[in-house]
């Protein structure tokens, strides 16, 4: 048997916000095969006459309205347009109560975390939405624990992401509960995605932030510091490097990026030590090595300022299954060998976390 799952649609929505996991669910049951599909997916909206507006003039036709639902769903995902924020139907607060209950999973896509919220179903719960509406969320919602800074986040058996592409990840999450972290790349690399974010990873990243910049010569720059994160990179080498004073390039920076050359090389470390976290088996050591900080304590310290907890404990939290599958290898290779190792490497080139 499938599993069941029903795509809730509050029109009129931004398209990838619907289409982005309906594909993933879809290939997903190409990638898979069987006599059945591993997802029977049930489209379904709030508008009696069944029609889905696009926000960019997109149509679609949903199978049915949602009190018409065809049995119960193993998961329920609930996708809306921005002017849903605003939205009070007692009718579906009800039903999302109800499916909150009964399904296996709940889950949001952008402002759908509004709807749950307005149900009552993320109170005394860790929630994010879209980067753009989590003020106005958390001054409506006091008890929801609202996080700005994740792709998406599980609470028990809800789960709010920020939508857009994070429709995308989140989907690519359910699969990879139901079928593993292989499976999921599969999806993601049939679809030719970049990178399966997994959903700890910040809505915004400190290098996309930077591609703002309108002066070329930075724009590069800052390229060219995401990939030399070992190297000490002091306010004079980069200065020199697009061949300005440092007084004249620091002040160019903060104009163009709002924040120093240092605070913007921390940021940067820190993104780097938090992908090989997520992804990787390496030892905290090494991947401070690899991020640029001088040493773990470095790296910790960054940590507890910038994030509030320890790269040890933001690992737990957010490693990836498929990382975790290649931890017993990191034991057996020795971890005080790696370490040792990884702090000679260091002295010898001599690396900085300024």
């Amino acid at each position: 048997m499938g599993r069941a799952v029903a795509l809730l649609v509050v029109p009129p929505v931004d398209e990838l916000d619907l289409v982005g996991p309906l594909e993933v669910f879809g290939t997903a049951n190409r990638i898979i095969g069987g006599r059945r599909p591993q997802y029977e997916v049930q489209l379904m909206t709030t508008m009696r006459d069944r029609k889905i507006a696009g926000a960019n003039g997109l149509s679609l036709l949903a199978h049915r309205h949602y009190h018409a639902m065809r049995g119960t769903a193993d998961s329920v995902m609930l996708v809306c347009g921005v002017n849903a924020r605003s939205m009070r139907d007692r009718a579906l607060s009800e039903w999302l109560r109800r499916a909150a209950s009964t399904t296996r999973r709940l889950g949001s896509v952008c402002v759908g975390g509004f709807l749950l919220a307005e149900a009552g179903l993320l109170d005394d719960r860790r929630a994010t939405v879209h980067w753009r509406y989590v003020d106005e969320f958390a001054r409506r919602f006091r008890r929801v624990a609202v996080d700005p800074r994740p792709t998406w986040v599980q609470d028990g058996n809800i789960y709010t992401s920020a939508g857009i592409s994070a429709g995308i990840d989140l989907a690519l999450a359910w699969v990879e509960e139901d079928h593993g972290a292989a499976t999921a790349l599969k999806v993601a690399r049939e679809l030719v995605l970049f990178l399966r974010r997994p959903g700890g990873q910040d809505q915004v990243s400190v290098s996309l932030e930077a591609q703002a910049a309108q002066t070329k010569s930075l724009q590069d720059l800052q390229v060219w510091m995401t990939e030399h994160l070992g190297l000490p990179l002091s306010v004079e080498r980069l200065a020199d490097r697009i061949a300005m004073s440092p007084r004249n390039f620091a002040r160019a920076f903060v104009r163009e990026f709002g924040t120093t050359p240092g605070h913007y090389l921390a940021q940067l470390r820190i993104e780097a030590a938090r992908r090989l976290l997520e992804q990787t088996d390496r030892s905290v050591i090494q991947v401070a090595g690899a991020a640029g900080f001088r040493s773990g304590d470095v790296m910790r310290r960054a940590f507890i300022r910038a994030l509030g907890t320890t790269p040890v404990r933001y690992r737990r939290h957010f490693q990836t299954a498929a990382a975790r599958s290649r931890l017993p290898a990191a034991i057996l290779r020795g971890p005080l060998v790696a370490a040792r190792r990884e702090i000679a490497r260091a002295a010898r080139v001599g690396m900085s976390s300024s």
